[in-house]
């Protein structure tokens, strides 16, 4: 702004005093195709290394339908260099769809040594914003083994979310039902395998008065392998919840 529009603004009641050291940052909402979005990656440089596993989760949620417009977007540089957004621009690409952002362009490059420094949300902070209950680790534990139960072999975080909102009323009588018990990994794949086959909470309740007697079959049965050494491995975690499953399927 120069001249007399510069005048005629600062002569106004309200008007902002501009400090000119400030970088002329330009933001936008933008709706960003998957061609848009390779173009931006073009200029990805000097950027951290992507993590492929959030773009498969970024990716699953736009494919449904479900992103939503919101602040965090895509930061550039004066350039065109992305300092921020790498991770929502290939998710745009694995979706095949196109989403709405926020675009903000003109970002000094040092910009990107001090953004990016927050902690993602875990499956139980999206969870508590459902239910208004904060969920405990060991619950998180048990929807992860509902989750792989359920045929999700490498549950998201927003899968794992869902679950511990679906499930918070058994889950809380559970952990009500299991207080003062240790709960070891064999404990945990038995709970979750009880959750799973539980039809209402007085089934759940009778269940889980033999949690641990479960347990120590359970861990029996995977000799010379142990619920610890199986646990988050893939198809052996499957398997060693199957067998949970069908020791308390046993017993209903």
């Amino acid at each position: 702004m120069k001249g007399k529009a510069l005048r005629r603004a600062l002569a106004t009641a309200d008007a902002v005093r501009i400090n000119t050291n400030l970088p002329a940052i330009v933001d936008s909402t933008m709706l960003i195709s998957p061609e848009d979005a390779k173009e931006m990656l073009e200029k990805n440089k000097n950027n951290r290394p992507i993590n492929w596993r959030r773009v498969e989760e970024y990716a699953d949620i736009m494919r449904s339908g479900d992103w939503k417009l919101h602040p965090q977007g895509i930061i550039l540089d004066g350039e065109g260099n992305i300092l921020t957004g790498q991770t929502r621009l290939w998710a745009v690409i694995y979706a095949g769809v196109a989403v709405y952002m926020r675009v903000s362009r003109g970002s000094p490059p040092e910009t990107a040594f001090v953004i990016d420094r927050g902690r993602p949300q875990s499956a139980r902070d999206l969870s508590t914003r459902r239910t208004a209950r904060k969920h405990s680790p060991v619950e998180a534990s048990i929807a992860r083994c509902l989750c792989v139960l359920r045929g999700d072999t490498r549950p998201s975080v927003d899968q794992i979310a869902l679950v511990l909102s679906e499930s918070d009323a058994m889950l809380k009588e559970i952990m009500r039902e299991t207080a003062g018990t240790k709960k070891d990994k064999a404990m945990l794949m038995v709970l979750g395998a009880i959750v799973a086959t539980a039809k209402n909470l007085d089934a759940m309740r009778s269940l889980t008065a033999k949690a641990r007697v479960f347990a120590d079959r359970l861990e029996l049965a995977l000799t010379p392998y142990s619920s610890s050494s199986c646990w988050g491995k893939g198809v052996s975690f499957g398997m060693a919840l199957e067998k949970a499953r069908e020791i308390v399927g046993q017993n209903k």
